[in-house]
């Protein structure tokens, strides 16, 4: 009768043991990812568009989130975005020049489904970057620039998935995975 009293009692061990070193191990990933992840993940400047020029900057926020299934891996960051720029156009007769800035936070998110085969393992990425409606504040001039960034972020993902990949792939080897 005792056996059947520890059984319950250790499979609760147990299952708290898998909770806490998966918590473990997922917290060691976020404080590697938020040491290594470079404060400034993109900038651009006076990089033309439509209405004039703009710079833009993205910043991590604050720290990572980190989880996994079996297969893949997802490791979200949420992101701040910093866009200033000018309106240098001529409307009806008039040469319009404003001043322009936009400031707003989202999340991005990376998944990771790695292909483990020493020495030969590889890793794909699926970047996503959800972008708000938002607008670029023009000295009372708002102007939505939510297609110009879904643009930038459709021209830009393709080269920042083969980028992540590599350094993991890079990362693989030197720890002869």
């Amino acid at each position: 009768m005792k056996v059947f009293q520890f059984l319950p009692l250790s499979l609760v061990f147990l299952w708290s043991q898998a909770i806490n070193a998966q918590s473990v191990t997922d917290q060691l990933i976020v404080a590697l990812v938020d040491k290594h992840l470079p404060q400034v993940l993109h900038q651009e400047k006076a990089t033309p568009w439509q209405m004039g020029t703009y710079n833009l900057t993205v910043h991590k926020a604050s720290g990572a989130k980190f989880f996994s299934n079996q297969q893949y891996l997802s490791l979200s960051v949420p992101i701040k975005v910093m866009m200033t720029g000018q309106v240098n156009k001529e409307l009806f007769g008039q040469k319009i020049l404003l001043n322009c800035s936009s400031v707003f936070v989202t999340e991005t998110r990376l998944d990771l489904a790695p292909e483990i085969n020493p020495p030969e393992s590889t890793a794909s990425v699926e970047v996503s970057v959800p972008i708000p409606e938002v607008n670029l504040n023009c000295e009372g001039l708002k102007l939505p620039i939510k297609p110009l960034l879904e643009q930038l972020v459709a021209t830009k993902k393709q080269q920042w998935q083969q980028q992540l990949e590599q350094d993991i792939v890079s990362m693989f080897k030197q720890m002869g995975i």
